[in-house]
């Protein structure tokens, strides 16, 4: 499990070009008061394309060059890649540069099954003996559903977490990039002190976001450690974690709500024994003594108000098989509205994390990916800035990242929901607000 900050990285290949020419460039006015940022028409025009990647891009000269051959180079060196990111990151891979397939784990990945199996071999208290009555049974079974939506959100929790983390630190090493190119721009005199500042934010806030991603991550999969009990440690227990969150189930249509409120009341091992008691008691009441004794406690509360219910000191005490129909009564009714409204309150929960991930994840993500391969191109023709694919990157990260939390939550609900359905009380959990979006300091060359 990750602790610390990653190191300074493979600047990446949309930048390999950039920094070149920041390194090539010297602090000088072209003639026509052109800035050192631009070039002449034919310098910008790209070589046809190679059929093969280049070995390498061409030397770029240094500072004591001429500052026309300087630039020269630095063009030349874009050309070199007239498919830009393809071409580099072509280059790099055969230059050993770019990233590498991950190695093969040595230890199988869980599935939520595995995580359930190994939560209840750590629960011996849960074991259904012959012998017991239906109450105790359905305590049991309201006990073991307890268990196996906990064990589940945690590795959710922790799956998700882990992600996130990946992802952030694919945005610092972005940033790192990012506040690299602004420091060699600044030694070359191309950039002031205040933009290299603007420049580096991203840098720190990159920093921040990875520390903090890194601490979720550790406290989720310490979480699910202490879920699933066993001899392993949470660092050899986040081997076994997969690298993206698995395919939620589907939810069922509307028009099972009856269904399900039917079957949540026969699970719960309070409401058959509670709903018997009032039907015992009001049927041991006199023919019309049920609505007698309703209206009489509709008096009583009227009376109290605002505070407690108050009898009339002038009549008769009503008799003591009142008190025990009206309290019978009362506990059922107060049952069933508490768990019809807890599946109510469950299944608009699960359909609205569901929405909101499936919007993320085919209507936002799409659309930022498509913004970054169309800035993409626009770099590559010279019509884009280093800082706006910086800044397309940054967004399409955050987008994932916001696509990974909306996909944990619509899968903490789905499991909430199943809790509820099993006879326990709706969670507490909150879901998440929307990420907050990274910064992005003002565009230009």
């Amino acid at each position: 499990m990750p602790r610390a900050l990653p190191g300074r990285r493979w600047l990446g290949p949309l930048l390999v070009a950039a920094l070149t020419s920041a390194h090539a460039q010297t602090p000088h006015v072209h003639p026509g008061g052109s800035t050192p940022g631009a070039s002449t028409p034919a310098a910008r025009a790209a070589p046809s394309a190679p059929t093969a990647p280049p070995s390498g891009p061409p030397p770029a000269g240094d500072a004591s060059t001429d500052p026309a051959t300087a630039w020269r180079a630095a063009n030349d060196a874009v050309g070199a890649f007239p498919r830009g990111h393809a071409d580099i990151l072509r280059w790099e891979q055969a230059q050993g540069l770019g990233p590498r397939p991950a190695p093969a784990p040595d230890t199988a990945t869980w599935s939520l099954d595995e995580v359930v199996r190994r939560a209840l071999l750590a629960r011996p208290d849960l074991l259904v003996t012959p012998g017991l009555g239906t109450t105790e049974r359905l305590r049991l079974a309201q006990a073991a559903a307890a268990v196996v939506r906990d064990a589940q959100a945690a590795w959710i929790e922790a799956v998700a977490a882990r992600q996130v983390r990946r992802l952030a630190q694919d945005a610092h090493t972005a940033a790192d990039a990012g506040a690299e190119l602004a420091r060699r721009m600044r030694q070359t005199g191309n950039f002031s002190a205040e933009r290299q500042g603007r420049e580096t934010l991203p840098l720190w806030d990159a920093d921040a976001r990875v520390e903090h991603a890194i601490a979720a991550e550790q406290q989720a999969v310490v979480r699910l450690w202490q879920q699933i009990g066993g001899g392993e440690s949470p660092e050899a227990l986040a081997r076994h974690l997969p690298d993206t969150l698995p395919a939620r189930p589907s939810l069922a249509a509307t028009d099972v709500r009856a269904t399900w409120a039917a079957q949540v009341r026969e699970r719960h091992p309070d409401w058959r024994r509670l709903q018997l008691d009032a039907q015992r008691q009001r049927a041991a009441l006199p023919p019309g003594a049920w609505d007698e004794l309703q209206t009489a406690w509709a008096q009583a509360v009227a009376r109290g108000l605002p505070d407690a219910p108050r009898w009339d000191p002038t009549a008769p005490r009503w008799p003591h098989a009142w008190d025990q129909a009206l309290a019978a009564h009362a506990a059922l009714t107060r049952l069933e509205r508490r768990l019809d409204g807890d599946l109510d309150l469950a299944w608009a929960n699960a359909r609205r994390a569901a929405e909101r991930a499936e919007r993320q994840r085919h209507r936002v993500l799409p659309a930022l990916q498509a913004l970054e391969e169309e800035t993409l191109l626009r770099y590559n023709g010279m019509l884009a800035s280093t800082w706006e694919v910086l800044a397309a990157a940054r967004e399409r990260i955050a987008a994932q990242q916001a696509a990974v939390t909306a996909e944990r939550d619509a899968w903490l609900a789905w499991l909430d929901l199943q809790a509820v359905l099993a006879g326990l009380p709706l969670s507490e959990r909150a879901m998440s607000a929307p990420a907050d979006a990274p910064a992005t300091p003002a565009k230009g060359h």
